[in-house]
């Protein structure tokens, strides 16, 4: 603790002396003289503030830099597993369709257990239904309630074509 008041008492003294030494500029060339004394003071205890600054500037880039393509990566992680999931919720969707037998764009919840429970009061609301058997246009042509030989389906055809008329 002595040391500190010593250390005080030094800069104290030093400070009186400074005020004892200073004497007011009698000419212009006096002043001239303190000022570009001060001035090159300045000059040299700040020399180098340029140079700092322009390094300065350059870690600011580089760190924008590297912060950016951190930003880059969070972004293009989150997007990948935006898309992992929608494309699971597809698979799960498409999933308890097929083993429900219900339309696709119909389910709605995001979970199995949703889905499923959806899938059930779709069939619950329309019916348990049969498959049916497959059906083809070919199918549709072929009358087999109709005449049966080439004589009689000319016969119908001439008739409803002459009914027209």
């Amino acid at each position: 603790m002595s040391e500190n008041t010593e250390v005080t008492a030094q800069a104290g003294e030093e400070a009186d002396a400074v005020e004892v030494e200073f004497k007011a500029p009698t000419s212009q060339e006096e002043l001239d003289r303190i000022i570009n004394t001060a001035v090159a003071r300045t000059h040299k205890k700040y020399g180098d503030y340029d140079e700092l600054r322009a390094q300065a500037a350059k870690l600011a880039e580089i760190e924008e830099a590297n912060k950016t393509e951190s930003e880059k990566q969070a972004e293009r992680l989150a997007a990948a597993e935006a898309k992992a999931a929608e494309l699971e919720s597809r698979a799960l969707r498409s999933e308890v369709a097929a083993t429900k037998g219900v339309p696709l764009n119909l389910l709605a919840g995001s979970t199995r257990e949703e889905l499923e429970a959806s899938a059930d009061a779709l069939i619950e609301f329309r019916g348990e239904q049969k498959p049916s058997a497959p059906s083809s246009p070919a199918l549709k042509r072929v009358n087999t309630s109709g005449p049966q030989s080439v004589a009689d389906e000319f016969a119908q055809w001439s008739e409803n074509s002459f009914r027209n008329l």
